[in-house]
């Protein structure tokens, strides 16, 4: 079977995927697949949220579609029978046996199908089973990308040896086992620079040290150009900054929430007493 495998940091966020589903279900009919999509709809979608702040901030863009899940709870949820999962793996909306309960709606934790009030009906990302049954190697979003930040894999290739980061799913949590493919998910950071007042001297090579206070995680860093750093790919938790630096005054820092990206801003070290 194949999948979209999804890489948000190669995403710049041009909306070709969007407009490229548009282009092909809106007005299109391609019922039993899908009816003509719906006003307001966006069977893929990119959401964009801000971490941290400042200079330091950085846009997080993620394409965002059904999951097309293997226990997919629309289709547990639809008192209809409306929805199937096709031996490809992809889950469809049957147009012609939905009533537009939106009972599937409720029931789908990634908020990925909509209501197409006009015809009475629910809708979503077909993967453009229509065309892949016609013989088209490839989805329209993933035609449609410029920057390869969506590709369509099988799912035997998504193994470690065949991937650019370690393969993640889309909130596995939801217990739905989503198919749908994803690496570089954005993950917390800590970032921010340190300096010596005293010297009025930004401080490169500093030994830095993110240590959790409930997980236990350790996280290493040092300080780069103009005392700048940012410690990438943090769990969600508390800890405890330790910085260490030869003739300075080591510092701790703690109780830093990263349950989020942070920016800690400037630090100040003071330089040891010879």
């Amino acid at each position: 079977m194949k999948t979209i495998l999804v890489d948000p940091r190669r995403c710049i966020q041009c909306c070709n995927c969007q407009n490229a589903c548009k282009d092909e279900h809106c007005d299109n009919d391609w019922t039993p697949i899908a009816a003509p999509q719906g006003s307001g709809q966006f069977w893929i979608k990119v959401h964009e949220s801000q971490a941290a702040d400042g200079t330091r901030m950085r846009l997080n863009r993620v394409p965002v579609l059904c999951q097309h899940c293997e226990n997919p709870a629309c289709e547990d949820a639809c008192p209809h029978g409306a929805i199937s999962r096709r031996s490809d793996g992809i889950v469809i909306i049957d147009p012609e046996r939905c009533q537009g309960c939106g009972a599937c709606r409720e029931a789908c934790p990634y908020d990925a199908i909509y209501a197409n009030a006009e015809r009475g009906i629910s809708q979503k990302c077909t993967m453009c089973a229509h065309l892949l049954d016609a013989g088209w190697e490839r989805p329209r979003c993933v035609t449609a990308c410029p920057s390869d930040a969506l590709s369509f894999v099988d799912e035997d290739d998504l193994a470690v040896e065949n991937l650019t980061a370690p393969l993640e799913r889309l909130h596995p949590e939801y217990g739905t086992a989503p198919r749908v493919a994803y690496v570089n998910l954005p993950k917390p950071f800590v970032a921010g620079a340190v300096y010596s007042p005293a010297e009025d001297l930004c401080l490169e090579k500093v030994d830095l040290e993110l240590v959790g206070q409930a997980n236990g995680a350790r996280y290493a860093g040092r300080t780069g150009l103009l005392g700048e750093f940012r410690i990438e790919g943090v769990a969600p938790g508390f800890y405890t900054l330790r910085l260490e630096k030869d003739g300075y005054d080591a510092k701790a820092i703690a109780a830093l929430d990263v349950r989020s990206a942070l920016n800690v801003g400037e630090i100040k070290l003071t330089k040891s007493p010879r």
